[in-house]
Protein backbone atom coordinates (compact mmCIF):
# COMPACT_ATOMS: atom_id res chain seq x y z
CA UNK A 1 0.00 0.00 0.00
CA UNK A 2 1.30 3.53 -0.93
CA UNK A 3 1.34 5.69 1.15
CA UNK A 4 0.46 9.44 0.07
CA UNK A 5 1.84 12.73 0.97
CA UNK A 6 -0.89 15.04 2.41
CA UNK A 7 -1.36 18.05 -0.21
CA UNK A 8 0.00 21.39 1.40
CA UNK A 9 -2.31 24.44 0.54
CA UNK A 10 1.05 26.74 -0.32
CA UNK A 11 0.00 30.01 -0.83
CA UNK A 12 1.04 32.10 -3.97
CA UNK A 13 1.24 35.34 -2.95
CA UNK A 14 4.70 35.74 -2.54
CA UNK A 15 4.63 37.82 1.08
CA UNK A 16 2.16 35.50 2.28
CA UNK A 17 4.69 32.22 1.06
CA UNK A 18 7.07 33.90 2.74
CA UNK A 19 5.15 34.29 5.97
CA UNK A 20 4.21 30.12 5.29
CA UNK A 21 7.98 29.57 4.93
CA UNK A 22 9.21 31.37 8.16
CA UNK A 23 5.98 29.18 10.17
CA UNK A 24 7.30 26.04 8.50
CA UNK A 25 11.01 26.32 9.62
CA UNK A 26 10.02 27.70 12.78
CA UNK A 27 8.00 24.15 13.46
CA UNK A 28 11.62 22.97 13.06
CA UNK A 29 13.30 25.38 15.25
CA UNK A 30 14.90 27.07 12.41
CA UNK A 31 14.85 30.63 11.06
CA UNK A 32 16.15 32.80 8.14
CA UNK A 33 19.27 33.70 9.62
CA UNK A 34 20.40 30.11 10.56
CA UNK A 35 19.84 28.54 6.85
CA UNK A 36 21.56 31.78 5.77
CA UNK A 37 24.44 30.88 8.43
CA UNK A 38 23.65 27.37 6.47
CA UNK A 39 24.54 28.57 3.21
CA UNK A 40 27.02 31.24 3.76
CA UNK A 41 24.80 34.13 2.97
CA UNK A 42 22.69 36.80 4.85
CA UNK A 43 19.18 36.20 6.67
CA UNK A 44 18.29 39.12 4.02
CA UNK A 45 19.16 37.29 1.03
CA UNK A 46 16.85 34.03 2.55
CA UNK A 47 14.40 36.11 3.20
CA UNK A 48 13.73 37.48 -0.47
CA UNK A 49 14.34 34.13 -2.07
CA UNK A 50 11.84 32.84 0.12
CA UNK A 51 9.42 35.61 -0.86
CA UNK A 52 10.13 35.05 -4.69
CA UNK A 53 13.13 36.62 -5.53
CA UNK A 54 14.93 33.86 -8.12
CA UNK A 55 18.20 32.24 -6.10
CA UNK A 56 18.34 28.53 -7.18
CA UNK A 57 20.58 27.62 -4.45
CA UNK A 58 18.67 29.25 -1.48
CA UNK A 59 15.44 28.15 -2.87
CA UNK A 60 16.84 24.84 -3.03
CA UNK A 61 17.91 25.06 0.72
CA UNK A 62 15.08 26.31 1.43
CA UNK A 63 12.71 23.50 -0.31
CA UNK A 64 14.82 20.79 1.61
CA UNK A 65 14.71 22.40 4.87
CA UNK A 66 11.01 21.99 5.03
CA UNK A 67 10.51 18.92 3.15
CA UNK A 68 8.48 20.46 0.01
CA UNK A 69 9.45 19.86 -3.99
CA UNK A 70 11.65 22.75 -5.13
CA UNK A 71 9.07 23.25 -7.67
CA UNK A 72 5.67 23.20 -5.35
CA UNK A 73 7.39 25.62 -3.20
CA UNK A 74 8.27 28.28 -5.95
CA UNK A 75 5.95 27.24 -9.05
CA UNK A 76 6.35 30.42 -10.93
CA UNK A 77 9.80 30.02 -11.75
CA UNK A 78 9.42 26.94 -13.52
CA UNK A 79 7.72 25.99 -17.30
CA UNK A 80 5.15 23.39 -17.55
CA UNK A 81 7.69 21.00 -18.38
CA UNK A 82 9.72 21.23 -15.35
CA UNK A 83 12.59 22.86 -16.51
CA UNK A 84 14.03 26.39 -14.77
CA UNK A 85 12.94 29.62 -16.36
CA UNK A 86 16.43 31.45 -16.84
CA UNK A 87 16.71 35.38 -15.48
CA UNK A 88 16.26 37.57 -17.93
CA UNK A 89 18.36 40.33 -16.55
CA UNK A 90 17.49 44.13 -18.19
CA UNK A 91 20.33 46.43 -18.28
CA UNK A 92 20.46 49.06 -15.48
CA UNK A 93 21.52 52.39 -17.68
CA UNK A 94 20.73 52.62 -21.39
CA UNK A 95 24.03 54.30 -23.11
CA UNK A 96 23.49 57.14 -24.57
CA UNK A 97 25.11 59.19 -27.60
CA UNK A 98 26.71 61.79 -25.48
CA UNK A 99 28.72 58.51 -23.29
CA UNK A 100 29.49 57.04 -26.72
CA UNK A 101 31.71 60.60 -27.18
CA UNK A 102 33.28 60.76 -24.09
CA UNK A 103 34.94 57.84 -24.08
CA UNK A 104 38.99 57.35 -24.91
CA UNK A 105 38.42 58.45 -28.36
CA UNK A 106 39.78 61.86 -27.65
CA UNK A 107 43.11 63.06 -28.11
CA UNK A 108 42.91 65.39 -25.82
CA UNK A 109 44.56 65.12 -22.02
CA UNK A 110 42.30 65.23 -18.84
Amino acid sequence: MTRKRPRLDIPKKPAERRAWIQYRLRLIGSNFRALGRQLGVSQQAVSYAAAGYPSLAIEQAIAKAIGVPHQELFPEHFDEAGGRIPLARTRQRKPTHAASQRNVESSEAA
